[in-house]
């Protein structure tokens, strides 16, 4: 028997207006105009025989109809894109927006692994330290260290000073992991007439600041209940990963993320911790995205993915 079908061409369009709650935003994503859009949903609407949106001045919501009818095709078109990642040839770009130092250190040299495993999925990554912000950045998925609203850190744990969005509306935040910062050095530095035993002991090395974290190492000094040295030897960096590549090197002592250190990716080869770490951080890394992306398939597999990789 014949298949009684709407317009499939609408579909997708009602799917975005719908998701975003916004003809222009969904042309957006679409790349259509957004009389384009209008046209679609006029369509679809005519084939059901009933109003899918509520449209006002400034803004639209579904009508009862309208979230039922919804909710039915996505479920639907979730079917069909697993369906259809399944084939080889086809391919969904995964936009991601990271911090420099995090996709330097830790991101970039696991991808290859994603990549074999998710040969469908094309993950292209973006740098940055900004709050992310899903309306104007063009991303995916975004991942920030920064404090969650709400959230409650004691008076002695380092402070994260990064933002995690700039607005918290229509997004998502999934815990990743907690942030550690540690001190490490090219064991080539230490030597009996100057040791690294202690808090103190660092008054005798250069000790290289993040500019991103002005405050990283009075922090720590503070959360060991110790002074930090007067008179302290200082050079500073733009970004973790620089601070470590001078550690490397042997310029001094670098303060940095336990992430960026952990399992044979992150292996630094000279590279030694011989003090302890200080207390968490008063932030952590989170996994950001729009709160109606968030079962999107593609995104929870990536998702899944980084949780699993740590």
């Amino acid at each position: 028997m014949k298949r009684v079908l709407p317009p499939l061409f609408a579909i997708r369009g009602f799917d975005a207006a719908a998701r975003h709650l916004s003809f222009s935003l969904a042309a957006d994503e679409l790349n259509v105009s957004q009389s384009a859009i209008s046209r679609q949903i006029k369509a679809l609407e005519v084939a059901l025989g009933y109003s899918l949106f509520i449209r006002s001045i400034r803004q639209v919501s579904l009508t009862p109809k309208g979230a039922v009818f919804h909710k039915a095709i996505v479920k639907s078109l979730d079917i069909l894109e697993r369906a259809t990642l399944k084939s080889p040839s086809v391919k969904r770009i995964l936009t991601i927006s990271a911090p420099q130092s995090l996709a330097t250190n830790w991101l970039v040299p696991r991808l290859s692994s994603f990549s074999v495993r998710y040969s469908q999925i094309d993950v292209r990554v973006r740098t940055s330290s900004d709050p992310a912000d899903f309306e104007h950045d063009k991303v995916d998925v975004a991942i920030r260290l920064g404090r969650m609203p709400g959230e409650k850190y004691d008076a002695d744990q380092p402070f994260v000073p990064q933002e995690l969005v700039r607005n918290w509306r229509g997004v998502s935040a999934v815990h990743l992991w907690d942030e550690e910062l540690i001190p490490v050095l090219n064991k080539n530095l230490l030597s009996p007439s100057r040791p690294l035993n202690s808090p103190a002991d660092l008054k005798n090395f250069m000790l290289l600041h993040v500019t991103l974290r002005p405050d990283a190492w009075g922090d720590w000094f503070n959360s060991l209940k110790a002074s930090y040295p007067k008179k302290a030897r200082t050079m500073e960096f733009g970004h973790f990963f620089m601070a470590l590549d001078a550690a490397k090197a042997g310029h001094g002592v670098a303060l940095a993320p336990r992430l960026f250190l952990e399992g044979p990716l992150g292996s630094r080869g000279d590279m030694v911790c011989p003090l302890p770490a200080a207390k968490k951080s008063a932030g952590a890394y989170y996994f950001l995205c729009e709160e109606h992306m968030k079962n999107d398939q593609t995104i929870r597999t990536f998702q899944e993915w980084l949780v699993s990789s740590k």
